[in-house]
This record gives structure tokens, C-alpha cells and sequence, in this order.
């Protein structure tokens, strides 16, 4: 399966609108724009939003990282800002070469020969490289011209030295330089010597993490000095656009480390806005955003009602969760750009394709917007962008149209693919746990040893983070209660259902442990869920029968349905081969009393119809329909509710 859709949808308001915001430059003045973060689990679209992001800056300076890809995961930030600048180095069209002088600066001197440990040695050898003409990183095959970037250091002499180093010191902007510099002892903490700064950038690099942070910080710092330079004098008027940096998958180490230092730049520079764009995706969350955004996965029940005060803006929303595509377009209105409203970073959530997404993803494929495919594709994949593309393109390769049933094998044909690249973000270890834990309608499951073994050292607590953490858990806001993504659960179920009946943990050992644990507990429909997923219609129908024991006002109506979709959303394992309506009769049975046969007949319908693989043709339509016209007859005021739930299906 492809890890990323080929063909966005619904995206627009990002890969066009939000885009010319953050590349625009009013009135020739950078303005501050926020970090951008798309996030979503795998297949999403996260991937193919930044290339079409890179298509759109195709023109303007951008150098893009993808964290998954040449072993980048760990990389330090200061590498990184090298390979960016390097990039954003090379000559574009309109906005000529962007120099970096500051930060070249500060890797020659990190990346050559010097020994920090003698200061009269080290200034020698700083010298001989400057004269040399060294490489300014190791593994660079071509490098920017030192003479010509740091002021004109040639020959034997070093003329250009105080120049260059003077550029440094004064184009960072300092915020504190003795917060900074002030535990080096040997240093002095006001102008100090030039040479002795340039080592200690060195020294920093090779010390300990507080240090390491520190050159990180310098780096980062010169970088942004030198944008800012850039964009400024005589360049002004010919780069119109800011710069861009694309990142893929910061959810790894470096890309969190990488994130981290450049918020924590544009801090300390305040109000000198720097002219570039960063468009980011992570598959995960970033503990940064905890202090202004809330996390996709969480419920947010144990959020104090008024939080700790931040520095940060997210356009006057209390801890609001990542925006989705549709919510850009109002975020971002009005002719200047947000950097009052959203500041250090602007998230979006990707993830879910509406239906009308889904209906133009299936016309480019050449399927009819108007036929039961679009429809059948959506429920099926839940609107997950990869699976739906991946669906769509094999029906439009061997969907019969002749034969509707047909389409119960799309998913089995491509269940193996899917199967494997969900489950790679989780240890073997876990998978099988997970399987077990995919019977239940949510999470709670994780949480009672007595259903579940888990097999995981750190027990429910590692299992839930892994979901958390790769944002495949699916909050009920102000509930508490979490679910599996439902794709992924599918394919949960499918391994479930696969399970040998010599396994501890089958199918029917795993649902009848649940039952058994929701009705000591008094939770009878969720008890009931678990018996319909045993093919125990009978215990099912037996409670759901109660209330039509008299008349129906309308709040009885209003919680039997409720019920009855809970009961009905139970998984099974029927055969996929046979026609729906003989799969009805032979699990809905024979009932002497009519008011128990119709209710037989509606639940078993409905227990296919709300599988997508069960009935994709929608044979049970009229069967479901005329069952509950019949329920409704003579059942008082709540009746009303009945004869409008089977409208549904007409």
C-alpha cells in the first residue's frame, strides 16, 4: 500500500490560501510567521501535502528534509541548519543567492581541525583554515566560497578575520550574552576576544548537552541573522516572497529537536520577525505544543478550567485542538497576515476525507459520482486518504459492476498490504494485545487484567502511549472515553477473527470474557454488543424486546434506538461470500411470536447493513425499512421516531 495518497482532497484552503499567506511579504516586511504543522498517523496525506507545498514554492528559495530518509533522525540541529542553508544558498532565478555568512562562520570553525583544548594552538590552526580555504562542514563536496562570505579573508594573512568575526557577534542580535556566555569562565562576559568566542562555539559542540544546546542555539541564531540580512537593503525590493523550509516527519528526535530550537529562536529575536516560512508534518505529538494547543488523542476531562498563562497566541481559543483544512479559511481571514492571532505555531489535523471528498477522489478514478462505490469506499476506509485511494484504484481495476457482491473481496484482496503498514508503527510485542484489545468498542479494555494479558512489560500505560503517541486514538471530547482509529480497528478485527480455535484468546474466548465482564458490572447493552458479535441473537433480542411491552413516549424512543445502534455496531465474522439476505435468515431464525421475529429480522439486518463489507449493495435497505414501520405500529408517541429512523433507508 502506499504510505501517502497520490491526489490530495480538500485541501485547498492549505496548499493555496494558507501558503500565499505565510510566503507574503506586505509591504516588504517580514511579519512573523507562525511554524505550520500538519499532523496525522500514516497515510493521511501528510507527505503528499508537502510535495504539493514544494510544487508551489517551485520558484521561491526552499530546501526541504525529509527526518525518515538519509539516517536524518537523529541528526543535530546545527547539521541540519548547514544542509538548509546549503540549499537555500544556490542561486534562484528572481531572488539571486542568499549568502550566510554568520553561519558559515560558525561551522568552519566547528568543523575544522582545531584543538580547543591549547588557545594558542587553537588560534593558529582557526587562522590557517580561514587561509586555507577549508570546507566548512565534513561531507560536503561543495561549499560556499569563505573568502567571499566571510569579508575577504585570502593568502597567508588573515586581513578579514576581525571583519568577519565582527559580522558574526553583531548580526546575532544577543539577547543576553551573558546568560549565554556566562558560564564560560575564561571568556569574558562583555565584548571579550573574537578568536576566544569562535573557539568556545567549538568547545560548545563538543561538550555536554547543556553545551551541545548551547552551539545548537548559536547556530540557529546566525542562521536566522543571516536570513534577516538577506532580505534586507537592496534586496528588499527584488525578494518578494519569504524563503521556505519544508520538513517531513518531525516526529522523529531530530525533528523535534530541530522544531524546538528555531521556536526557541524566533523567541529571544522578539519582534525582528526573520522572512521564512516552515511548513512541517509530524506523525506524532510534540510535547512543545502542550503549553497552548491540545493534543488530537485527548479528552481534556481532567483540564483545569482555567489554565497556566502563556506567552503564545492561538487566535483567543483556550487550548484549542489542531485545526482541520476546513477551518483555515476563517483562521487566516482579512487581508493581513495572523501573527497576532497565531504564534509560534499553527497545527492542522489531517486524517479524515469527508464524503464529498471521497465522491471527487472516486471521479478521478472514473467511477460515477452518483453510483453506491464513493459511499461504500467511505465507510469502508473511514475516510482514511491512503486506504481510499488504494481502494478506489483497485475497483476501478476489477470491481464487476455486474455483480455488487463482488465488492466484499476489495478489502480482503488488499487486507494483507494494509494490515502491514499500519501495524509497523507498533513492537511485535504489542500487536498481539492490540488484536485482543480491538474486540472491545474502546479502549477501557486496556485497563481490565482480568479480559486482557498483556504481553507488553509496562503493561496498558505503554500500549495506550503507542496509540496516543502515533495518534491513532480517537477521543470523545469532555468524555474520557477513547476508541481505536476505526480502520485500523478493522484490521485489528480481521487478525482477531484469524486467530486458530486452539488460541487462548480467539474470537469467541475474547467477546465472552468481555460479555461476561460488562454484565457483572451491570452494563447490559455493552454486554449485549459482545453476545451479537457471538451470533447470541436471541439474549439480544431479549432486551431490546422490553420496552414495547406497553407504549413508546418519545424519550423511551429516543434511548431504544440508542441502544439499538450500540448493540448493532458489533464486529462479526460472517461469511463474506454468502448473499446478505440468506445470512438475515439464518441468523435471525424462527420466533413463534411476531413481535421477537421483527425484532430478529431488524437487528440482524442492521448488523450486516453497519458492516460495509456485510451488504455494500444495500439489498437490506428494504427490509430494515419495512421493520421498523411495523415496530412503530401502535406504539404511542415515541412510534413517531421510528417511522422517521426507517425514512433513512427508503
Amino acid at each position: 500500500m502506499p504510505s501517502e495518497p497520490t491526489r490530495l482532497a480538500g485541501m485547498r484552503p492549505i496548499t493555496v490560501g494558507l501558503i500565499e499567506k505565510c510566503l507574503a511579504r506586505p509591504g516588504g516586511q517580514s511579519w512573523g510567521s507562525p511554524l505550520v504543522v500538519a499532523l496525522g498517523a500514516r497515510g493521511t496525506g501528510k507527505t503528499a501535502l508537502l510535495r504539493e507545498i514544494s510544487d508551489r514554492c517551485a520558484d521561491v528559495p526552499h530546501a526541504q528534509v525529509d527526518f525518515e530518509k538519509e539516517d536524518w533522525g537523529n541528526i543535530e540541529p546545527r547539521e541540519l541548519l548547514g544542509h538548509l542553508a546549503f540549499e537555500l544558498s544556490r542561486h534562484w532565478r528572481q531572488f539571486g543567492r542568499i549568502a550566510f555568512p554568520r553561519l558559515w562562520l560558525c561551522m568552519l570553525v566547528v568543523g575544522s581541525p582545531v584543538e580547543i583544548g591549547d588557545r594558542r594552538l587553537a588560534l593558529r590552526k582557526l587562522r590557517e583554515v580561514l587561509a586555507q580555504n577549508q570546507p566548512l562542514e565534513q561531507n560536503r563536496e561543495a561549499v560556499v566560497d569563505v573568502v567571499r562570505l566571510a569579508g575577504g579573508i585570502g593568502g597567508q594573512s588573515t586581513p578579514g578575520w576581525p571583519e568577519a568575526t565582527d559580522l558574526l557577534l553583531r548580526g546575532l542580535s544577543w539577547y543576553d550574552r551573558r546568560r549565554l556566555l556566562g558560564k564560560i569562565k575564561g571568556l569574558p562576559a562583555s565584548s571579550g576576544s573574537r578568536e576566544d568566542f569562535l573557539i568556545e562555539i567549538a568547545r560548545w559542540a563538543q561538550g555536554d548537552e547543556d553545551d551541545r544546546s548551547a552551539a545548537d542555539a548559536t547556530f540557529c541564531d546566525a542562521f536566522l541573522a543571516d536570513l534577516r540580512r538577506a532580505y534586507s537593503g537592496v534586496n528588499r525590493a527584488r525578494r518578494t516572497l519569504n524563503a521556505a523550509v519544508l520538513l517531513d516527519n518531525t516526529h522523529t528526535p531530530g525533528g523535534q529537536a530541530f522544531l524546538r530550537v528555531l521556536a526557541e529562536a524566533r523567541r529571544r529575536a522578539g519582534t525582528e520577525h526573520d522572512p521564512l516560512a516552515v511548513f512541517a508534518t509530524s506523525r506524532g505529538w510534540n510535547p512543545d505544543w502542550n503549553e497552548s494547543w491540545h493534543p488530537p488523542t485527548a479528552s481534556g476531562v481532567d483540564e483545569p478550567e482555567r489554565r497556566r498563562p502563556s506567552t503564545e497566541r492561538t487566535n483567543g481559543l483556550s487550548w484549542p485542538r489542531p485545526r482541520t483544512a476546513s477551518d483555515v479559511d476563517d483562521d487566516w481571514a482579512g487581508p493581513a497576515p495572523a501573527h497576532g492571532r497565531w504564534w509560534p505555531w499553527y497545527l492542522i489535523e489531517l486524517g479524515t476525507l469527508s464524503q464529498d471528498d471521497t465522491v471527487d477522489l472516486a471521479v478521478v478514478h472514473d467511477i460515477h459520482p452518483t453510483s453506491r462505490l464513493p459511499g461504500f469506499v467511505h465507510r469502508l476506509t473511514d475516510g482514511h486518504p491512503g486506504a481510499t485511494t488504494e481502494v478506489l484504484d483497485l475497483i476501478a481495476r476489477t470491481y464487476d459492476r455486474s455483480n455488487p457482491t463482488s465488492l466484499r473481496s476489495v478489502f480482503h484482496l488488499e487486507f494483507p498490504r494494509l494490515r502491514e503498514y499500519l501495524l509497523q508503527d507498533f513492537p511485535a510485542s504489542s500487536r498481539e494485545d492490540l488484536i485482543t484489545a480491538s474486540a472491545a468498542q474502546d479502549v477501557e479494555i486496556l485497563f481490565h487484567r482480568e479480559i486482557l494479558s498483556l504481553q507488553m512489560p509496562a503493561g496498558e500505560g505503554a500500549l495506550f502511549k503507542t496509540l496516543s503517541d502515533n495518534l491513532w486514538l480517537c477521543a470523545e471530547p469532555g468524555e474520557g472515553r477513547y476508541a481505536l482509529h476505526p480502520l485500523l480497528r478493522r484490521v485489528l478485527l480481521g487478525e482477531l477473527a484469524a486467530r486458530a480455535d486452539d488460541h487462548d484468546l480467539n474470537w469467541d474466548r475474547v467477546h465472552t470474557l468481555c460479555r461476561d465482564f460488562y454484565e457483572r458490572n451491570g452494563r447490559a447493552v455493552s454486554a449485549r454488543y459482545h453476545d451479537l458479535a457471538l451470533g447470541n441473537v436471541a439474549d439480544a433480542v431479549g432486551h431490546l424486546r422490553k420496552p414495547f411491552d406497553g407504549e413508546l413516549d418519545v424519550r423511551q424512543a429516543q434511548a431504544w434506538l440508542a441502544e439499538l445502534d450500540q448493540i448493532t455496531a458489533a464486529p462479526n465474522r460472517l461469511d463474506k461470500t454468502a448473499e446478505p439476505y440468506d445470512q438475515v435468515q439464518a441468523h435471525a431464525g424462527q420466533w413463534a411470536d411476531e413481535l421477537d421475529s421483527t425484532l430478529a429480522w431488524l437487528l440482524v439486518s442492521l448488523w450486516l447493513a453497519r458492516d460495509p463489507l456485510g451488504d455494500p449493495g444495500g439489498t437490506l435497505d428494504s427490509t430494515i425499512e419495512s421493520s421498523f414501520h411495523h415496530l412503530a405500529q401502535g406504539r404511542g408517541r415515541g412510534s413517531m421516531l421510528l417511522h422517521e429512523r426507517a425514512e433513512r433507508y427508503r
